[in-house]
Order: structure tokens, then sequence, then C-alpha cells
């Protein structure tokens, strides 16, 4: 039963993410799309918690038939009972080479939401084994806004000229 209610807590909970995600703005996190979407992520509402990680999930925040980008979340156990964590993509937590796994210990500092009725996270920075991670500032905007989903957007990086361009058509 307990299982049934998380997996229906999920799925609900992506049914209300997914349309914030795809409004447009210079957002590109978890709730922070600009425009006419809504912005999930409060500053007024920062909390930390420590619990230990029970489920970890891939969510593709993908349209139908075009290629999504997924998101990483977890289900953390804490003392006052369990929470869904909303972390953020996951060539960005690959590419920062954060990985965490069932069981390990966790300290997440970020906005206390409700998503049907649930209580959940989204993260602003995380510790665990020894490793922070810093996933958005202090106003939620997320760290990998402008980086390009890892391959999948407009690049952002310097090739090995430290992009200087050299010559006609950057030769």
């Amino acid at each position: 039963m307990i299982k049934i209610m998380v997996l229906l807590s999920v799925v609900i909970s992506l049914a209300l993410v997914c349309p914030v995600l795809a409004q447009p703005g210079s957002g590109g996190g978890m709730g922070m799309g600009g425009g006419m979407g809504p912005r999930l992520y409060n500053p007024q509402t920062v909390t930390t918690v420590k619990g230990a990680v029970e489920k970890l999930e891939e969510l593709n925040m993908g349209r139908a038939g075009g290629m999504g980008m997924k998101f990483r979340e977890l289900l953390l156990k804490t003392d006052k009972g369990s929470l869904m964590v909303h972390l953020g993509p996951t060539w960005y937590l690959d590419q920062q080479k954060f990985a965490v796994k069932v069981g390990d210990t966790l300290e997440v500092t970020g906005s206390q939401v409700t998503l049907n009725n649930q209580p959940a996270i989204i993260a602003r920075e995380v510790k665990a084994n020894g490793q922070t991670i810093k996933l958005r500032d202090d106003q939620g905007l997320p760290a990998w806004r402008g980086m390009g989903g890892g391959g999948m957007g407009q690049g952002g990086g310097q090739g090995p000229s430290g992009g200087q361009r050299k010559g006609p058509a950057g030769m």
C-alpha cells in the first residue's frame, strides 16, 4: 500500500511539475520557468533536513516524440517522515560527479513545497558522502542554467583556443 501511495505521489508530482518546466523563460530548472509559469522555489520556505535515501528516480521531462531532459529526484526518510527531494537534471549531477545511493545519509537545504498534498523539497544544496553540491542560488536559480543540457542545447564552453577566434569563421 505504501509503494502505491509513493508511486501515486510521484505521478501526480510529475503532472504538476511538467507544465512548469515547459514554460518559456531563462530559469531552466525545477519551478524556475520564467514568463507565465508559476515559480515553485520560494526562498521564504527554505529549510534543512537530514535523512537516509529510500529511493532514487530519474524522470524524463521531455515532450512526446522528442528528446527530453532527465531529472533526478529521491525519496528521503527523515525523522518526521518521507519526502521527495527534487535535485536537478541528470546530466548536471553526472557532470559534477555527484552520486548517491539508497541508504546514504544526506543533508538537504532547499525550498519546502507541497506537491499533491505531499511535502517535497526543491534542493538548493545537498551534502552527502563528504561532498557538497550547490544546485541553486539563494533565490532558487539553477546552477545549470545556460549550460546547454550536456550537449543537447547551446554550448557555453570554450574550446582549446580559450574562446578566442582565430581568422575568418573561427579558424
